[in-house]
């Protein structure tokens, strides 16, 4: 019940920065925890740009007082309640074929299952991506060379359709 009030509360944000710097924003997850006295809220939030600290400062402020002014939801998160608003962090997997924008020309690990329904993991470059909805979506991969010996480095683009896609990550740049 909480948790759904809390997402409310995120999305009536959203709404209210619209028009704003902070348009584009949505929400990538929302987590709830610890005990009944002073749980922790995490909400991560994105935009297709990347979303910047002071975006997270603004929506956090707005949050809380939203949440502070809900006798219902501050009586079930506690009063002394932690907030922290953050943008995906570096190692996050990708939950949203949105978040593949903001990643093209980025290192991305994947996890993907092939025709034959055997799970395979490709390392390299988002060089390409379709996301419109008349076809299906689908994200294109230069592979990279990886530092294990007698590991094979093809150097044609894969294409993968999202819907292969058991797990996306990307990678830090060194």
């Amino acid at each position: 019940m909480q948790e759904e009030r809390i997402r409310q509360f995120v999305l009536q944000v959203f709404s209210e920065f619209s028009g704003t710097k902070s348009e584009a924003a949505y929400l990538v997850d929302l987590r709830i925890k610890g005990p009944q006295r002073g749980r922790k809220i995490e909400i991560v939030v994105d935009t297709d740009a990347g979303i910047r600290i002071s975006q997270c400062a603004r929506f956090s402020r707005r949050i809380r007082e939203m949440i502070e002014n809900d006798s219902e939801v501050l009586s079930c998160v506690g009063e002394d309640f932690e907030l922290m608003v953050s943008s995906p962090g570096l190692g996050e997997p990708l939950k949203f074929p949105r978040q593949y924008i903001r990643h093209s020309g980025k290192l991305l690990r994947v996890t993907y299952t092939d025709e034959s329904g055997v799970q395979s993991e490709l390392f390299g470059r988002l060089v390409d991506l379709s996301l419109s909805d008349e076809s299906r979506q689908w994200i294109m991969i230069m592979p990279e060379k990886t530092r294990s010996k007698g590991a094979k480095h093809d150097k044609n683009p894969v294409t993968l359709y999202l819907d292969q896609i058991v797990r996306s990550v990307p990678e830090a740049e060194l």
